[in-house]
C-alpha cells in the first residue's frame, strides 16, 4: 500500500518529512484555465518537490458545471484536457472525480440527461488520460453533499457505462460511513478500484468507530494494494505524522486479521 495525504502545495515538504509516499493536491494547483506562462514556474516547483503529487482531487472549478442546462462544453473540454495534461506532466497518476456541487442535478432537470452529461465528460477525461497514463476515479459522495453518484454501486454502474479502462472508482470511507453504506460494497467493486480516501484519525475515531476496520477489511478482501489518501482539515503540519502512523497500524491490523 502507498500512503498519501490530501494537502495544498505548501505542505508537500511537511508530508515528505512525515513519511508519506505521495501527496494528493487539488486540481486548481495546476491552474487549468491560466496561460502556459503562469503554469511554467508552478510546474517547475512541483517537479522539484520532495514528493510527487501522484493523486489529485477537487477536479472541477467551483463555477464549472458538469450537469444541467448551463453546461459549457467547450470550456469544460478545454479545462479537462489542460488539467489532465498538466497533472501528468508533474507525475500525476490518478484524479478523483468528486466535485459534488458541480455534478449536483438541478431541480427539475432530467437525471437521465445528467447521467449522459457526466458519462460524456468522463469519456473526454478517459481519452485525455489514455495517452498520459492517468486514471480517473469516480468518487461517490454522501447525500449530505451531493444528489448524484452517492454510492459505490452507482459509481461502478457509471464506470461500466463509460466503458473505458481509464475510468475507475474511488470509495471514500467517510462518505460511505456517513450514509451507513456497507463496507462490503468495496469488495463488489474490486475490479474497478482506482483510488481510496479515508478520513484523518480524529474524524474516524469520532464518527466511524469499528466501521473503519470493516472498510479496511473490505480493501484486503478486494486485494486492493494501490494508493490510499488521508483526507482531513489539517490544523497544522504536526498532525500529518501521527495520522499516517494510525493509518499504517490500522492497515497492518487488517492484514493480520486476514492471515
Amino acid at each position: 500500500m502507498r500512503y498519501g495525504c490530501c494537502v495544498g502545495p505548501e505542505l508537500i515538504e511537511a508530508a515528505a518529512a512525515a513519511g508519506y509516499d505521495y501527496v494528493e493536491l487539488p486540481v486548481a494547483a495546476v491552474l487549468p484555465e491560466r496561460p502556459e506562462a503562469e503554469w511554467e514556474p508552478v510546474r517547475e516547483r512541483l517537479r522539484a518537490g520532495p514528493l510527487r503529487p501522484q493523486a489529485w482531487r477537487l477536479f472541477l472549478a467551483p463555477d464549472l458545471r458538469a450537469t444541467g442546462p448551463e453546461v459549457d462544453w467547450p470550456r469544460l473540454s478545454r479545462y479537462a484536457y489542460t488539467a489532465l495534461r498538466r497533472i501528468a506532466d508533474v507525475g500525476g497518476a490518478v484524479v478523483a472525480f468528486g466535485s459534488g456541487p458541480q455534478r449536483n442535478v438541478p431541480e427539475g432537470f432530467p437525471r437521465e440527461e445528467a447521467c449522459d452529461q457526466v458519462t460524456e465528460l468522463l469519456r473526454v477525461c478517459g481519452a485525455a488520460g489514455r495517452a498520459r497514463g492517468l486514471m480517473i476515479a469516480i468518487e461517490p459522495m454522501s447525500v449530505t453533499y451531493c444528489n448524484f453518484i452517492t454510492s459505490l454501486p452507482e459509481a461502478v454502474a457509471l464506470a461500466k457505462a463509460v466503458g473505458m479502462p481509464e475510468i475507475g472508482v474511488a470509495p471514500d470511507a467517510f462518505h460511505m460511513a456517513r450514509d451507513e453504506q456497507s463496507p462490503l460494497d468495496v469488495v463488489d467493486a474490486a475490479e474497478w478500484l482506482a483510488h481510496v480516501h479515508v478520513p484523518g484519525a480524529a474524524a474516524a475515531a469520532a464518527s466511524m468507530g469499528e466501521w473503519t476496520d470493516q472498510f479496511l477489511d473490505a480493501l484486503r478482501l478486494a486485494d486492493y494494494d494501490w494508493r490510499i489518501s488521508i483526507e482531513a482539515e489539517w490544523e497544522d503540519a504536526g498532525e500529518l505524522g501521527p495520522a499516517l502512523a494510525v493509518l499504517r497500524r490500522c492497515v497492518e491490523d487488517a492484514m493480520r486479521r486476514g492471515i
